[in-house]
């Protein structure tokens, strides 16, 4: 007996004690959360730099048609004969001497300053257009990406903090079924003392009141493994905690399947990237395709040599000019490229099509599971009000020695059972209406209301 109270009082202390804690524990609200956790959670931060490199991309990719310029400043030194006599008339040192015979095969070891700044600016280049297409697709499909993960990280901390809720209820119903265990082998106690009990009676109390203070235990360290994982959803170090502060409440959705449905259509950032992937596919076959057309360009250079100093002025001399290039053969490699880029395209259109379905598939889902979660609730009231009824009326039985302590104690892991079922029952609506805003694209707007 001393064990058992030793026990059932250190598991009452630990209870408390975890209650104490979660008063000086930081408390916060769903959308305090959401909103901390959208802008300190890694992944979402990562999102975010992700859709901003893209962007950057995009950016770069349109300044293609500005002009480039080149400063270059070089030094060499050569007896090479075709060198020097370059050399020599880029100095405008060239001279008679120059054309000896012996001085044109035999030169004198001669230095090069040169200074130059060269211009090259396209005209016309298509594969640089579809590039620009190609990158704008892949920033829109990027950002649409890091929208699906704010949307997919909000609901990851909307379902950690009903966790919590969850794990707080769980460990009052644990607290409530383990005190009356603790009254139930009390009674039994009286009963025997009175010459009116079993032993059995005592030893089925003793065993019942282990299974509670069991479960007790694991209710407070799921608690606090709860907090943990809130604290880590929305931002912070390992081994933080955070409390939920408010009840979560969420509205019933106003919208029937059909218009969840064409929502969904509308604002699922998934499909939305689907649909970007889809259009970089296309300007990436555009771009291989690019390769068959022509390319043009003009540029420009300015140049000073001289043959002791640095950026010195000898002579200085200029060139401009006009190209066009025109890939006419290259092996069959622009072929297979745009074979590639074809059957990228197909695979797109494909994968649009199944996300398409997918998110179909998931509005219905969401849609049939709130209905089976408000069911599920009724019948879990229900079902505790027949608990608690039946285990009152066998408690007094038991008083008046008309029932057994095996059939108390089954009165009472029944309720015990018809209780958590209630919880499960009550977070579980819950997180199915969550999941019909997220399924339709809307959760965000719903949880920042």
């Amino acid at each position: 007996m001393g064990v058992q109270q030793t026990l059932a009082g250190f598991i009452v202390l630990t209870i408390l004690s975890t209650s104490a804690s979660a008063a000086d524990q930081q408390r916060i609200s769903l959308k305090e959360a959401v909103a901390r956790g959208l802008d300190q959670n890694n992944q979402a931060r990562a999102a975010h730099f992700q859709a901003e490199a893209a962007r950057s991309g995009a950016t770069a990719a349109s300044l293609h048609y500005l002009p480039s310029i080149t400063l270059e400043e070089s030094w060499t030194r050569s007896n090479l004969p075709v060198n020097t006599f370059m050399m020599k008339l880029n100095q405008g040192r060239f001279s008679n001497n120059d054309f000896i015979i012996n001085n044109l095969n035999n030169p004198s070891p001669i230095s090069d300053f040169r200074s130059s700044v060269t211009m090259e600016q396209p005209l016309l280049v298509p594969a640089a257009w579809a590039s620009q297409r190609a990158a704008t697709r892949s920033a829109e499909r990027q950002e649409a990406l890091s929208e699906q993960t704010r949307q997919q990280i909000a609901f990851h901390i909307f379902s950690s903090y009903l966790e919590v809720q969850k794990a707080r209820a769980h460990q009052l119903a644990a607290q409530k079924a383990l005190d009356e265990a603790s009254e139930s082998r009390r009674q039994a106690l009286i009963r025997i003392k009175a010459g009116l009990g079993l032993k059995s009676d005592e030893l089925r109390a003793d065993t019942h009141l282990a299974a509670m203070e069991q479960q007790a235990i694991s209710a407070a360290n799921n608690l606090t493994l709860a907090r943990m994982q809130l604290a880590l959803a929305i931002g912070g170090k390992p081994g933080d905690e955070m409390e939920a502060a408010d009840p979560v409440q969420l509205k019933a959705p106003q919208q029937q399947l059909e218009q969840l449905l064409q929502l969904a259509y509308q604002k699922r950032q998934d499909l939305r990237a689907a649909e970007h992937g889809k259009q970089l596919a296309d300007s990436a076959l555009l771009q291989a395709r690019s390769a068959y057309l022509p390319t043009v360009g003009a540029f420009g250079s300015w140049q000073m040599n001289d043959q002791q100093t640095l950026l010195g002025h000898d002579h200085d001399s200029w060139t401009a000019g006009i190209s066009l290039r025109w890939n006419v053969f290259d092996g069959f490699r622009t072929w297979h490229t745009s074979s590639q880029a074809s059957a990228s395209r197909t695979a797109a259109a494909e994968m649009l099509e199944q996300t398409r379905k997918d998110v179909s598939y998931q509005v219905h889902e969401a849609w049939l599971r709130r209905i089976e979660a408000e069911k599920r609730l009724q019948v879990a009231r229900t079902a505790v009000a027949a608990a608690e009824e039946a285990t009152r009326i066998l408690a007094k039985r038991f008083e008046n020695a008309l029932a057994t302590m095996l059939e108390l104690l089954d009165a009472q892991s029944a309720l015990h059972q018809a209780r958590a079922n209630l919880i499960e029952s009550e977070n579980y609506l819950v997180l199915a209406t969550g999941r019909v805003y997220f399924a339709a694209g809307q959760f965000l707007k719903e949880v920042q209301q």
